[in-house]
């Protein structure tokens, strides 16, 4: 009995320290009811009372309560009270409110009252959803998905938050933030409402500033002259006076249809053309750069506008920083750019990324005023498996402590969708606010939250995949494809490795749709990676045919997989593959062709090849025999396409005996983004005995002047009706060079073709 009431007198004190300590904290709601009002400022601004809205809205779908909103002067020191903004009874936390940076806010609490305050913009705004999320359990992991916590009651802790962001300018572009205004204020990001305010223009503007259509006939001096001639698809030449007064007058006229905005960016078009004239060069050697020539140009400009900030591009053959002479005036903004940058190590650490480093502190030493783009996807092939993750906070960091303030990540076009954006989004938003986080807990919270019970697998999945990375030392470029990862992240071994974890994760979802979507969704770049790979038949498992007693026949389970990858992407609203807009229906056109090609019967496989014309060595693709040897292109010209680097094809092929023929046909790849074209003109010759030949049929081609959108060309011959032939000739006349259109002009241009079909 004795030993029963000790239990009992200990059990009782517990609970009267226990209850003593929870009376001591006000309850903020209980059972759908709270006693506490939302108190906004007298002169509230819109964004204080969107704070109080939003702030009011989420406490009663978590709890069932409904906080009134009131002014100050309706509040009284009776009340309980959340008070949001800039309020008289905020400001008396004059030693927090100091230490706040840019849109900053902070959290306080003595237990009976709590206020919410940010300091410039929308930092009140991004304190009501920080109290969300740390206090309350809210978590929006995509626009569409809010997870929200069901509460009975809640106390109102003592506690003194202060955040301030690791970066001033937080931008994730083309991604949710610029569809959803509600997932940008709640990551505290800026998106593309905020830019259109702060930024004038943006990127790429000499071509808008100066429009090649407007001026280029009557002044092609104003532009980039190259190999002693002016061109259209190139720069400004910047040491010339008339093109900054016209420049500037163009640009004061901007201003004018926007006088709110404070950036405007006069910048390098999208090419390497710089202007190579006389003065350019000149001033190019004074200043040690092509950077220092439009520094020279940019200085002017700022003089003319001091109240804007003149933003520019250290980008491509401007990224290296002038060496002499010369820094930025303190209202131009460098905007730093990392495309060459490979994505499989830290920048801070990549021993491929010493040039990228040196530049950094070159520009680093110059000024404070920087702004870095970053590139987190991969563009060329955007749905394909792109494991990035464990660099985004090592190269943020890099960045922050390399002065940077100005933070811009670029995801995909609007419209565009990419492998993994859920998470990836996500992550940079928590690491743009605060480069420091913990990005396992982000990552852990992330998966269990968004996949639920397949949270396991799906963790394995992206954690495998990146292992799987950094164990290979191959790189990971964001203009690669899926066949730079075959001996690495995307081996058949490790491939079947992802596809059971799959496999695991849609057995633990059973009949929940929506997390079977989700998973599906994760699903489809791997699809994308595997119809990729199967192309190049890199293995029985990933491969468009199988065979029986010799014969080849079509893989049907790779065809259905086919199939479905494109019914879904449109299922998903993925309109997109590839930055310049591959769709998936052009995707499953090819890999039709590609069947066709490969599966007809071709008089001309596996015989002898002799080339008239030298193909490049860099572009061998196994030498003149690739040419009948059965594997055809796809739209990747590193792979299985012979090169001819400023000549003509003229190839032969030895059918061994006498045939009869009936048509000829030959591909050709097309981008003349990479200096590729088709051929001007095709001649198909048949011959019985090698030495007379006969013309039987010319094809003509016009190349369009389209620079970034891949394409395979056929070119066929005429139906021939029964010829009987030995030899078959194949004469492709090349443009030899670059056209006058071209950013190239009159340099060597490339011919790439795969296999001569003869049926």
């Amino acid at each position: 009995m004795k030993n029963f009431l000790s239990v009992i007198l200990f059990f009782a004190v517990i609970f009267i320290g226990f209850s003593g300590k929870l009376s001591a904290q006000k309850m903020l709601f209980f059972r759908a009811k709270s006693d506490f009002s939302i108190v906004i400022p007298n002169r509230a601004t819109d964004l204080e009372i969107l704070s109080a809205n939003e702030l009011q809205k989420y406490i009663k779908r978590c709890s069932g309560a409904e906080l009134p909103i009131i002014t100050e002067k309706q509040y009284s020191e009776k009340q309980a009270a959340i008070f949001v903004g800039k309020t008289d009874y905020a400001q008396v936390q004059s030693a927090a409110i100091s230490q706040l940076k840019n849109d900053g806010f902070f959290i306080y609490s003595d237990s009976n009252n709590l206020i919410i305050y940010g300091k410039e913009k929308k930092g009140t705004l991004y304190g009501v959803y920080d109290f969300l999320e740390t206090f309350l359990g809210f978590r929006l992991y995509t626009p569409d998905n809010l997870y929200v916590t069901d509460k009975a009651f809640f106390h109102l802790p003592d506690t003194l938050i202060i955040r301030n962001p690791s970066f001033r300018y937080r931008e994730v572009l083309y991604y949710y933030p610029n569809q959803s205004q509600l997932y940008a204020d709640w990551h505290k990001l800026h998106n593309r409402n905020d830019l259109a305010q702060d930024w004038g223009m943006f990127v790429h503007t000499f071509r808008h500033l100066i429009p090649v259509e407007k001026y280029f006939e009557e002044h092609p001096e104003w532009f980039s002259e190259i190999n002693g001639r002016r061109i259209k698809d190139g720069q400004l030449c910047l040491s010339n006076p008339d093109v900054l007064e016209e420049l500037c007058r163009n640009l004061a006229m901007e201003m004018e249809k926007k006088p709110e905005a404070t950036y405007w960016s006069v910048s390098n078009n999208d090419n390497m053309n710089n202007c190579q004239c006389a003065q350019c060069h000149r001033l190019d050697s004074l200043y040690g750069a092509p950077s220092g020539t439009l520094l020279y140009f940019i200085n002017q400009v700022a003089a003319r506008f001091p109240d804007k900030q003149i933003s520019t591009l250290a980008y491509q053959y401007t990224r290296k920083a002038p060496e002499r002479w010369i820094v930025p005036e303190p209202n131009v903004n460098i905007m730093f750019c990392s495309i060459e940058c490979g994505r499989q190590e830290s920048i801070a650490t990549a021993i491929d990324e010493e040039e990228f480093r040196s530049d950094m502190y070159g520009w680093k030493r110059l000024t404070d005023n920087l702004f870095v783009w970053d590139y987190i996807v991969q563009f060329r092939n955007m749905l394909n498996p792109f494991p990035n993750l464990h660099v985004l906070q090592p190269n943020l960091q890099y960045f922050r402590d390399n002065k940077v303030e100005m933070m811009f990540e670029q995801g995909t076009g609007a419209q565009n969708k990419t492998s993994w954006m859920e998470i990836r989004t996500y992550l940079t938003a928590k690491l743009l606010w605060n480069v420091d986080a913990d990005v396992d807990s982000i990552f852990a919270e992330f998966c269990q939250g968004y996949y639920g019970a397949a949270s396991p697998y799906i963790s394995e999945f992206y954690r495998e995949m990146h292992q799987s990375l950094i164990a290979s030392k191959k790189g990971l470029e964001i203009y690669g494809y899926p066949i730079d990862g075959k001996e690495g992240y995307l081996s058949p071994t490790q491939i079947g490795k992802y596809q059971k974890l799959i496999a695991q994760a849609y057995a633990v979802a059973g009949c929940d749709s929506t997390l079977v979507d989700k998973i599906r969704y994760l699903e489809l770049s791997l699809d994308f990676a595997v119809l990729e790979l199967a192309m190049s038949n890199i293995s029985p498992e990933l491969s468009f045919f199988t065979y029986k007693n010799g014969e080849k026949m079509v893989n049907q389970e790779m065809m259905t997989k086919a199939e479905n990858f494109v019914a879904d992407c449109h299922r998903f609203g993925i309109n997109n593959l590839e930055e310049m807009g591959y769709t998936p229906e052009k995707f499953f056109a090819n890999i039709k062709n590609f069947i066709a090609k490969s599966t007809l019967p071709n008089l001309a496989q596996n015989r002898k090849v002799t080339l008239k014309t030298q193909f490049s060595p860099t572009y061998d693709a196994g030498g003149a025999q690739s040419l009948t040897d059965g594997i055809v292109g796809t739209l990747d010209y590193h792979f299985n396409w012979l090169g001819f680097e400023g000549k003509h094809l003229d190839a032969i092929v030895d059918l061994e005996s006498e045939k009869v023929i009936n048509q000829i046909s030959i591909d050709f790849f097309f981008y003349p983004l990479s200096w590729i074209y088709a051929p001007e003109k095709v001649i198909f010759y048949i011959s019985r005995n090698g030495k007379r030949w006969k013309k039987v049929s010319e094809r003509q081609y016009e190349n369009p002047q389209i620079l970034a959108k891949a394409n395979i060309v056929n070119f066929s011959s005429e139906e021939l009706t029964n010829k009987k032939a030995r030899y078959i000739r194949v004469k492709a006349t090349s443009p030899l060079v670059n056209p006058e259109w071209h950013r190239g002009y009159g340099l060597p241009c490339w011919i790439f073709t795969d296999e001569i079909i003869v049926r």
